[in-house]
């Protein structure tokens, strides 16, 4: 899911950062991570941590609800036994994302934890629990990357999209609180056939907020979307964002080229879900083994075996989004999904047959 404009080396612009904000060990993490890959030792960068699905939003587009979802949760236990494992990998950023991290009673203790190993943490919310209080003690937990979901600048729009009244308020307020403490801000978004207008208006709420960087994911066929084929962007449809975005300052497309790689499946990180199940990342919901039973070390090794399978599907969009890899892979899937919609007079299902002759670019 991550990518960078300067990858050359580690990151460059990120080890910077950090080495501006004096996270000088994991500046030294880093570069072990990139020296031990380079002798061929099994290491990750990054992790993906899902403990829970609750959540206080219903969002249209969310790419983890699905139909008969067993309820699941990791303990704080769990948490830190992955991170160990993590750790051991030579890993130094963690990611708590899915449902609404903020929810859980632990929050600040597991942000304690990852930054008494010296590791970066990052948390993606949707900012309906953000405040300056709460950011004050998450600033002194240590952490260091606040993520906030945004789909359109219009407070309307972004409202109804979240399911929530005063959301974007909410949102907004806690990007400009969090800068003001210190802590790294970002904001993740999203294109797809049905908010095509949205992107020019988040980007520059972005500046105005003054957040690092505007991270933009084509559509993630999963949860409410994974029959909505006709969500998701033709490839010309995808270059024309390329054309488009790909050298605004301030912004960056999770797929810069046709050729860019998926970032998940172990190349950069894995996810943990709320099940202990490892998959490529949060919005792939096919599973390469389980924590609970099998070590994160075999699991990744599972997952890159996998993603070596289909360079045809880990490249400029989602490895979800295409049929071969869920047919073919070796995971297992993890939930039932609803039946698509079907058209009774053709006995077509609909997601699949429409076409992209609709889509148009607006001024």
């Amino acid at each position: 899911m991550i990518h960078r404009k300067d990858t050359k080396i580690p990151g460059i612009k990120l080890f910077l950062t950090y080495l501006h904000k004096g996270l000088f060990a994991v500046n030294l993490r880093m570069l072990k991570n990139f020296i031990f890959s380079r002798l061929r030792r099994t290491q990750l960068e990054r992790i993906f941590v899902c403990p829970s699905h609750a959540c206080n939003a219903r969002c249209v587009h969310c790419y983890e609800n699905f139909s008969g979802q067993p309820a699941a949760s990791l303990t704080t236990d769990d948490v830190h036994n992955i991170v160990e494992q993590f750790h051991a990998l030579g890993g130094y950023q963690v990611y708590f994302c899915s449902g609404e991290f903020l929810l859980r009673p632990d929050a600040l203790a597991l942000i304690r934890y990852v930054s008494s190993r010296h590791m970066v943490s990052s948390i993606t919310t949707n900012g309906l629990l953000l405040s300056g209080p709460l950011l004050d003690d998450l600033k002194a937990a240590g952490l260091t990357e606040l993520i906030v979901s945004i789909d359109s600048a219009d407070p309307r729009r972004h409202d109804e999209r979240r399911g929530v009244p005063g959301c974007f308020e909410k949102a907004a307020a806690g990007l400009k609180l969090a800068r003001e403490r210190g802590i790294i801000t970002y904001i993740w978004t999203y294109v797809s056939r049905s908010n095509a207008d949205e992107l020019d208006g988040i980007i520059a709420l972005g500046q105005r907020l003054q957040v690092e960087l505007v991270y933009v994911f084509f559509p993630l066929l999963s949860g409410k979307f994974f029959d909505r084929f006709d969500e998701n962007l033709s490839f010309e449809e995808r270059e024309e964002y390329r054309h488009r975005y790909n050298e605004r300052e301030g912004v960056l497309l999770e797929f810069p080229t046709e050729g860019t790689p998926c970032t998940g499946g172990g190349l950069d990180h894995v996810c943990v879900m709320p099940s202990g199940d490892v998959t490529f990342c949060p919005p792939v919901p096919y599973s390469y083994g389980n924590v609970h039973t099998t070590p994160l070390k075999e699991c990744l090794r599972a997952a890159r075996e996998d993603y070596r399978r289909f360079p045809q599907c880990t490249r400029g969009q989602c490895p979800v989004n295409f049929p071969e890899y869920r047919d073919k892979c070796r995971a297992r899937f993890l939930h039932q999904p609803s039946p698509p919609e079907t058209d009774s007079r053709e006995g077509e299902t609909l997601s699949r047959r429409e076409g992209a002759s609709d889509f148009k670019w607006h001024k």
